[in-house]
């Protein structure tokens, strides 16, 4: 399967997937003028990831900003990699804030409320 590499910009995360190096990450600033176009092929690697996933994968989401579609997109993201679950392998989220950002630790223990992947919430260390 091959990488999924975006380099991120003043207003679009990087984004970098890699199933044979086992690295699952997004990270920066998410305020994309339209946020489908962005993240559709973000989805569409993962639909394809789930059909044959690493027996342990950990999402990390480093995220500065997200604008509230971006929230609502991440979400869909932090629930299809919870069904990885189903197939009786492992899954984790680590969710990084910079530690000045009440609103990105409070955003990171949202969505792990009602969520079945573990969750570890952690501030970014300088």
């Amino acid at each position: 399967m091959e990488p999924l590499i975006v380099y991120g910009a003043k207003d679009t995360p990087s984004v970098y997937f890699d199933k044979a190096a086992g690295i699952f990450e997004i990270a920066g600033i998410s305020l994309p003028a339209n946020v489908l176009d962005f993240f559709n092929p973000v989805l569409e690697w993962i639909e394809r990831y789930i059909k044959d996933p690493n027996e342990n994968t950990v999402l990390t989401l480093r995220m500065e900003y997200l604008n509230t579609s971006s929230a609502k997109v991440m979400n869909i993201i932090i629930h299809k990699f919870e069904t990885i679950l189903l197939t009786g392998k492992k899954v984790k989220v680590c969710w990084y804030y910079a530690p000045n950002e009440t609103e990105m630790k409070e955003m990171g223990q949202d969505y792990s409320v009602g969520c079945k992947v573990p969750f570890e919430i952690k501030p970014i260390e300088e």
